[in-house]
């Protein structure tokens, strides 16, 4: 029974860590980034889980077979927890109607469309994704042209892109 717990508390105790592990990175490591401290706070998350499952097989075994199952099953879980908590920290620092929102909110006197519209053109708005992009080093300028720099968050967002096929049933648009 008290085994049983450890499997079901698994995801949960690793999307804590996640989130533990993601804030206090970001949070009091300068050097790390939003989306670096995402990535590493994920992958404390899955240390957690794959101890928490070696644990549980080397204390209580059971089949391989079994093992196996709950392994991949809890690692989907979590997987499935840690890709809501990206989208949950993502929505609140890069969504424009949350961004509009707080810049509303933030002005005393509201705001016109006009200033609106003057904050969030299309230039700017692609400008500003570019320049992450080019700050984060994963795209670089080669001869006027924009080339993959750090492929390792193009692997991410693909592994996030199949996670969303898998959950959802939806491919990326």
């Amino acid at each position: 029974m008290l085994r049983d717990t450890a499997h079901l508390f698994g995801p949960l105790v690793g999307l804590a860590a996640n989130v533990v592990v993601q804030a206090a990175g970001f949070r009091f490591c300068s050097k790390l980034s939003l989306l670096k401290s995402i990535v590493l706070g994920f992958a404390a998350g899955v240390v957690m889980v794959c101890a928490i499952e070696a644990h549980s097989a080397l204390n209580h075994p059971r089949s391989p077979y079994d093992e196996s199952g709950i392994f991949l099953m809890n690692l989907l879980t979590y997987s499935a927890l840690g890709y809501c908590y990206f989208h949950f920290v993502n929505l609140g620092e890069t969504a424009r109607r949350v961004r509009i929102l707080r810049e509303v909110y933030d002005s005393p006197n509201g705001l016109k469309i006009e200033e609106i519209l003057a904050r969030y053109n299309a230039k700017s708005i692609i400008q500003y994704r570019m320049d992450r992009l080019l700050n984060n080093g994963q795209v670089i300028v080669d001869n006027g042209r924009y080339i993959i720099g750090n492929p390792s968050m193009l692997l991410f967002s693909r592994i996030l892109l199949f996670l969303k096929f898998i959950l959802i049933g939806k491919k990326a648009s």
